[in-house]
């Protein structure tokens, strides 16, 4: 009767130490994982998944949208581009060779890139809101995977060495149990029955542990920054030069009239001066 005591009393201390992993943290000199338990810690795991699956979601997001906004931001350049040779073409036209007519027609062909400039301009700054908007979110999400991931190992490591605390608790409680009835037995079979309880409570407490241990699982993967910042760095300073100034209307210059009259002049004076011979 006693030995079944005995036995009952040592499984029953590493079932309950065991089965409680903050009791085990009385003892224990770091007061910040007294609240761990497989429960917290599986509450834990349970949202750094959810924060790598937002981080994966924010990831293909903003890969698209780098396509989205590159493309966006080549037809901005090509507009500008254009915009730029057309107004570069008018200033030139300003000359006695260019008739009214012929700067007309350059005049409207630059102020049509012109209007296409402005489009491209009014499209590309709003993608890059829309960009700059996707980079934040990559930026928020892969910090919050990261965060989350210290947190979820940190409490993982605080659980096992609760669980291994406890299981040198058990071994400690058995020992102590055993030293006491092998203290007082008088007989063989009391010895004997001592010795298996110490066998029994330690065959328990590292089962207790392996099933303990088994139920906390592998460490988390850490995440990992899947798109480089760096390598897009330019597309924050996006190139926005300015607005082409639209040229005046037309009007032939006055040295161009004065070279008329002076070229009409000389040329009746010849006329003149040979119609006299």
């Amino acid at each position: 009767m006693k030995t079944k005591k005995l036995i009952t009393a040592t499984v029953l201390s590493a079932g309950l130490i065991l089965g409680s992993t903050s009791a085990a943290f009385a003892t224990d000199p770091t007061p910040t994982t007294t609240t761990v338990t497989q429960a917290t810690y599986s509450a834990q795991l349970v949202a750094y998944k959810s924060a790598l699956v937002a981080y994966d979601t924010a990831t293909v997001t903003f890969r698209a949208q780098i396509l989205v906004f590159q493309g966006a931001q080549a037809t901005y350049k090509n507009a500008y581009e254009i915009a730029v040779q057309n107004y570069k073409a008018v200033l030139k036209a300003k000359s006695p060779a260019t008739t009214p007519a012929e700067y007309a027609i350059l005049l409207a062909a630059y102020n049509t890139a012109n209007a296409a400039y402005n489009t491209a301009t009014a499209a590309f700054k709003a993608q890059l809101s829309v960009y700059e908007t996707a980079v934040h979110t990559y930026k928020v999400a892969y910090d919050n995977a990261v965060g989350s991931y210290k947190t979820t190992v940190n409490m993982r490591e605080a659980l096992r060495k609760a669980i291994n605390v406890a299981f040198e608790t058990a071994i400690h409680n058995a020992n102590a149990t055993f030293a006491t009835a092998t203290a007082v037995a008088t007989t063989a079979d009391q010895k004997l029955a001592a010795t298996t309880a110490l066998q029994t409570a330690i065959a328990t407490a590292n089962t207790l542990r392996k099933v303990a241990l088994d139920a906390v699982g592998d460490k988390p993967v850490k995440p990992i920054k899947q798109i480089s910042l760096r390598h897009h760095g330019d597309m924050y300073k996006a190139d926005r030069p300015d607005k082409p100034v639209k040229p005046a209307r037309y009007e032939k210059s006055k040295k161009s009239e004065k070279s008329n009259k002076s070229n009409k002049s000389e040329k009746s004076e010849k006329s003149e001066k040979s119609n006299k011979h």
